[in-house]
Order: C-alpha cells, then structure tokens, then sequence
C-alpha cells in the first residue's frame, strides 16, 4: 500500500492517478470527508481523513504502508509542521520510502514556499529514511488552457516578458510511479523535474492561440485576480514574494534528468494545451 498526503489537491490528483494507473494500491490522505469522495472516483483504494496538524492522527493513516508519497500545501502557514509531522509518522510506522514532492530551487530564501519546502527536505535528510525527493518546475495545470481559449484571455499576475519553465504534472506523476515501482534505484536521490518549454507570457498566449485556433491575448493582472484578499496573512505574503520574484527573475530550470527518468521527451505546453482541449 503507498500513502498520499494532500491526495485530493491538484498535485496529489495526478500523482494518484499515475500510481492506480501502474497498478499500486494508494490510501489517500485527505482533509475533508468530501474529498475523500474525490480521491476515491480518481481510483484510491482507501481515503483516510487526517488532519496532518494533528501528529497523533497519522500513524493510524500509515498503517501497512510500505511507502509515502508526501505532498505539501503550498502557501499553508503550517507547512513544515504537515511536513515533520508525517515524517516522524513515517518513522515510527516503518515506511520503508518516503517519496517527498518539494520544489525547484527550494533555496530561494526570498520566497515563502520555498523556504517551507527545504525546511521539510533538512527534517527528511535528517530522519535516516530512505527517500526520494522530487524538485517539479511550474506546473502548466497552472495554466487553464479551456477558460484561456473560451475568454480569449490567459492571464497572469506578473511581467509577461519574463520567461519560466514549466512541467506536466502527468509527467510528475508518471516520475513518481518510476520511483516506487523500484525504490532501491532511486534511494537518497533529489530529482529535479523540468520541461523542455522555457515561456514568455506572450509565448503562451501565442501557442494557445495556435492550438485553440482562435486568438488568445496576454494580460497581466494584479496580485488580487489570483490569491483572494481574506486568505490567511502568510498566504497573501507567500503570493506576493512568489509574484515580486518571477516579476524580476522568472524560474528557469534543465530537463535532462526529467528527459532521463521518463525515456521519452517531457511534455511539451502545446502538447498539453492539445490534451486539456481535447
């Protein structure tokens, strides 16, 4: 059995779904008794509501595992207790793997999320767990690709002539089933995950004009189009680095290794793109 944590947010989706897909059994750890609905139409063979806050609400929800995939709520003002919590769960459960999903360059100290990220990746490192750490890029699911073509819009809260790299989260998730399909290979290791497309906002909004086949426009929108104003104060801030940084310096990173685990090319945007329309 592998564990998810945060198995119904958007990064646990579709790891979720590449492990049903190859075959495992996954007990999903859940927040609410509604997303345990989620989880279990997206194939989880359990759905454990945990509140990962709680340490004493974990070992029951590891129990007969054999691995765990730990996914963080990005942006959450307790991140790092979720990640040490389920950590020293993991420890006292016997889990022989912890897949942990952190973030590319998770030294950036300016930014909030990544700060939380490495502090977890420093408490794994410390916990004599055989792990894998998975550093994903920017998701393009960050990207809705049907709303950008219906409106004709593809918005985004920072300058739309700074170019990121971006990742597929189907291609995360197919790394992740690579990882616990042969644990032993992948021991000690820290992956980063990056596409081949390095992107302007005007780049996406020019391939999402080619695929759609109708014209979509770039804008740039402020801070409050993308993270409400009664969000948590770490929230808001967290956002605000996030957007002040890519505003400056965007997010660039290499796809060889994600090319190397994968055996074939990684997804393209415009392949995506492709995919979300069809």
């Amino acid at each position: 059995m592998i564990a998810i944590t945060a198995a119904a947010g958007t990064t646990g989706r579709h790891v979720l779904r590449a492990l049903c897909s190859a075959g495992f059994d996954v007990r999903a750890l859940v927040h609410s008794p509604a997303s345990a609905e989620t989880v279990r139409a997206e194939g989880a063979r359990e759905a454990v509501v945990a509140d990962m806050t709680h340490p004493d609400e974990l070992p029951a929800a590891l129990d007969d595992c054999r691995a765990i995939v730990h996914i963080g709520p990005p942006m959450h003002p307790r991140e790092i207790t979720m990640g040490q919590n389920v950590i020293d769960a993991a420890q006292r459960a016997g889990i022989e793997h912890v897949v942990l999903m952190s973030v590319t360059h998770p030294q950036l100290e300016p930014l909030l999320n990544h700060q939380s990220k490495l502090a977890v990746e420093r408490h794994l490192l410390a916990s004599r767990l055989p792990f894998t750490i998975l550093q994903p890029m920017h998701y393009m699911q960050n990207v809705d690709v049907r709303d950008c073509v219906e409106s004709g819009r593809f918005r985004q809260p920072y300058s739309l002539d700074r170019a990121l790299s971006f990742v597929d989260l189907a291609d995360v998730g197919a790394v992740a089933a690579t990882v616990l399909a042969a644990p032993r290979e992948h021991r000690w290791a820290t992956y980063e995950l990056c596409g081949t497309d390095t992107l302007t906002g005007h780049d996406i909004a020019e391939t999402l004009t080619s695929v759609g086949g109708a014209p979509v426009r770039a804008e740039q929108v402020p801070t409050e189009a993308v993270c409400p104003a009664d969000a948590p104060d770490y929230t808001i801030d967290g956002f605000t680095r996030l957007i002040n940084h890519y505003d400056r310096y965007g997010i660039l990173g290499n796809p060889n290794v994600l090319r190397w685990l994968l055996g074939r090319e990684p997804t393209t945007f415009a392949e995506y793109a492709r995919r979300e329309l069809d």
